[in-house]
């Protein structure tokens, strides 16, 4: 096909293209792309745009008549049709950013790869990937697998300007950081958003005006050091600094002057950063009895981060997902349906799991596994004790003669293990019904080895690759501290309350954990 017909393709996208780069249809935090797969005689076999559910390319492929299945690696069903085949083998794919040759976590294989089985034999690319450590890679990599790639020479500059506010964000310092963060570890940059970190420690709070200056784990919170945490207020202009400088200086990084936040005094209110809508997903956690906001430990007020999630996490863009982190054993405990008793009638509860027109909610079962083997444990042990009183009872019942209690206790023993064998099943199908229901309102549920919040973002960078995570909380004491030195967080912002002489004292609290090797 000749090249000179790129621009027509091109253009078309640049016309399609509408909403704003934070619209509910747009891709945003990643970019705005286009895609078209046209056949050798110029007629479109698939075209797609990129939103917060689809890649451009993957989504051009499946219109084309394609099913594409991402596994371990790209899974490519054709269809029985000769002709898709032949056209395939001629086709060129148009695109206005340059695809990607990274996996995102091991839940998406690269783009790259996907556009080589397929077999499309020609590629031209509006405009070079923005992040300067991705440039040109993506399309070096077509080229490396025998693909015709041109790229840069049609319409470049009406590319470009798609993907202005993502390159500016995709540049920040902090999303360098998040880079080299992952890269290092494969696990996001944590920021956790929350009322109070730790917050009994009146001598340091009649020493020095904070309740942080205790030792943990040998790092004193109290003063500036790399790799430590100090009292200042968050990072509010971070994600604004165009980042020039080519190399990621850490330093120069934990410098930055920071603008004052406008937060609310008042913690009933909601305040939400910047960085929330411009991380990768924010994250509320379910927690188990006992660990809740209050000391009444009430289904009401442990819902609280699932409840603030499923009203202010509407005003996030479509594509910064959404994630419930809970217990295994909590599920049912978990409401499905508007109109519950803990739930006021504001929160749509249902809307939030339907997730329509943006990103699907996402469920993290902590324990997920064990939760299940737990109750197959306890069941089991429950039948075992069932039927070692039904078996000493026969034993004493043969030691006297009576052949016919010996036998009426067997027969117990026998409905004992019966009816712990349904417990069992009972437990089991109803975890799996309830997984089923919100499977089918569209949340994607998996299941999480581990509890702790190092262990959730672990999961979250191996799994889907992703690089910023807000996580939102409530009075998490000691336990966050102990969150941060173990590496979940990199930056915290915390409203610290301290009960000392001089009465309530509120501070905001910046503490910076720097990469750390571990």
């Amino acid at each position: 096909m000749p090249w000179l017909i790129d621009s027509s393709f091109v253009y078309f996208f640049l016309c399609w293209y509408s909403g704003g780069e934070r619209g509910v249809a747009s891709a945003f935090p990643k970019p705005t792309v286009g895609a078209v797969l046209v056949a050798d005689d110029g007629r479109i076999l698939g075209k797609a745009r990129s939103d917060f559910r689809n890649d451009a390319v993957r989504a051009a492929i499946a219109q084309a008549g394609l099913e594409v299945t991402p596994l371990s690696e790209w899974c490519v069903s054709w269809p029985s049709s000769e002709q898709l085949r032949k056209d395939l083998e001629t086709s060129t794919l148009y695109v206005t950013l340059e695809p990607s040759s990274e996996r995102e976590g091991t839940a998406l294989p690269p783009i790259t790869q996907l556009i080589e089985l397929v077999g499309i034999p020609r590629v031209v690319i509006g405009c070079a990937d923005p992040i300067q450590e991705r440039h040109s890679k993506g399309a070096a990599a077509l080229h490396s697998a025998g693909i015709e790639v041109r790229m840069g020479s049609v319409l470049e500059e009406e590319c470009e300007n798609l993907i202005v506010a993502y390159a500016q964000l995709a540049n920040s310092k902090l999303h360098k950081m998040a880079r080299t963060h992952f890269n290092l570890f494969g696990r996001p940059l944590g920021f956790l958003h929350c009322s109070v970190v730790d917050s009994d420690n009146i001598e340091a709070f009649a020493r020095q005006g904070n309740a942080f200056g205790t030792k943990f784990g040998g790092q004193n919170l109290s003063f500036r050091k790399f790799g430590a945490y100090e009292i200042a207020p968050p990072p509010e202009v971070i994600w604004a600094d165009d980042g020039d400088d080519d190399d990621f200086d850490d330093e120069e990084f934990l410098s930055v002057e920071f603008e004052d936040e406008d937060f609310q005094g008042d913690m009933s209110g909601t305040p939400m950063m910047p960085w929330y809508e411009q991380a990768d997903a924010v994250v509320a956690t379910f927690p188990k009895q006992g660990n809740g906001p209050s000391d009444d430990g009430s289904l009401a007020a442990r819902l609280s981060g699932l409840k603030w999630l499923a009203t202010h996490g509407c005003d996030l863009p479509a594509g910064v997902e959404r994630i419930v982190v809970m217990d295994a054993t909590d599920l049912k405990e978990l409401p499905l349906k508007n109109g519950g008793p803990d739930l006021p009638n504001h929160v749509d509860i249902e809307k939030f799991w339907r997730a329509n027109h943006r990103k699907p909610t996402r469920v993290l079962l902590r324990r997920g596994n064990e939760a299940q083997a737990r109750a197959a444990a306890d069941a089991a042990a429950a039948a075992a004790k069932a039927a070692a009183e039904a078996a000493a009872a026969a034993a004493a019942a043969i030691e006297t003669g009576d052949a016919a209690k010996a036998a009426e206790a067997a027969i117990q023993w026998q409905k004992n293990a019966e009816e712990s064998t349904k417990q069992i099943q009972s437990e089991l199908l109803k975890s799996q019904a309830l997984k089923r229901n919100l499977e089918e309102m569209g949340v994607i549920v998996e299941l999480l080895d581990g509890s702790e919040p190092i262990d959730v973002m672990k999961h979250l960078g191996e799994r889907s690759g992703l690089h910023t995570i807000v996580w939102r909380a409530g009075c998490w004491g000691e336990r966050g501290v102990q969150s941060i030195l173990a590496g979940a967080f990199q930056w915290v912002s915390a409203h610290l309350a301290v009960d000392a002489v001089g009465g309530k004292f509120w501070q905001l609290m910046l503490a910076e954990n720097a990469v750390r090797l571990q």
